[in-house]
């Protein structure tokens, strides 16, 4: 197996800070958008949200497999959570993570796709899972499975802005781009470790973007919504 994390030294610790606070803002946009799925009740919304609670959950499961790492397990830790063997704890949390995470691109870009059957869906999760199981490179074929979906992601949200150039789906299409560049400097991080940091503040960036863009929608659908109910008692 490669490397489990492309981490330089100096970055530990903060970079489980960072996914901490990436669970909690890829929380909050799964939140934000079942909010607005319930007012729109638009299916692309209810999987918008699907997504990134397993992103959420990729990034809560990456912060404790790093900072057990970070912690460096002793022996008698290993043998009461029934480990014998770091290696063993790594391969498992990289799967646990990549697993997670992948679901959440991969409903992403079930989104794009619009072809709407579960079937499909287990199709493309079985040959990204396969890739990356048969490979001993895992967190590099995570992050080029990453890259290599959210740049059809970005396809589609472009055609999405052009079809309906609204300042809400040009922030999605902006966030996507810096998703998709974040994963590119992750893949270039193995020749050098700069890019790895670039990719998390890229990352974070992203996810801010399309949080402040929900909650701003979120807001303006309940303002419209309190405004339809005083027109329909005024009407009453």
């Amino acid at each position: 197996m490669g490397p489990l994390l492309l981490t330089p030294e100096w970055f530990y610790g903060y970079n489980i800070a960072l996914e901490l606070i990436f669970a909690i803002i890829t929380f909050s946009v799964s939140f934000y958008a079942w909010k607005i799925y319930k007012i729109t009740q638009e299916r692309n919304l209810r999987l918008f949200s699907l997504a990134f609670t397993f992103v959420g959950l990729s990034y809560f499961a990456r912060a404790l497999l790093n900072l057990v790492v970070f912690l460096r397990l002793d022996d008698e830790v290993c043998l009461l959570m029934k480990i014998q063997d770091l290696y063993l704890l790594n391969l498992f949390g990289t799967y646990v993570y990549s697993i997670l995470f992948l679901i959440g691109i991969l409903l992403l870009a079930y989104v794009a796709l619009k072809i709407y059957s579960l079937q499909t869906f287990i199709l493309m999760f079985l040959l990204v899972f396969t890739s990356l199981y048969f490979t001993p490179f895992k967190t590099f074929m995570l992050y080029l499975l990453s890259t290599l979906l959210l740049g059809f992601i970005v396809v589609y949200y472009f055609r999405n802005y052009f079809n309906n150039k609204k300042m809400t789906t040009l922030l999605v299409l902006i966030a996507m781009i810096l998703l998709f560049t974040a994963y590119v400097s992750y893949l270039l991080s193995t020749n050098n470790a700069w890019y790895y940091f670039i990719g998390h503040i890229m990352e974070m960036v992203a996810y801010l973007i399309i949080l402040v863009n929900l909650v701003v929608v979120s807001r303006l659908g309940r303002s419209k919504n309190l405004d339809r109910t005083k027109n329909g008692k005024k009407k009453r």
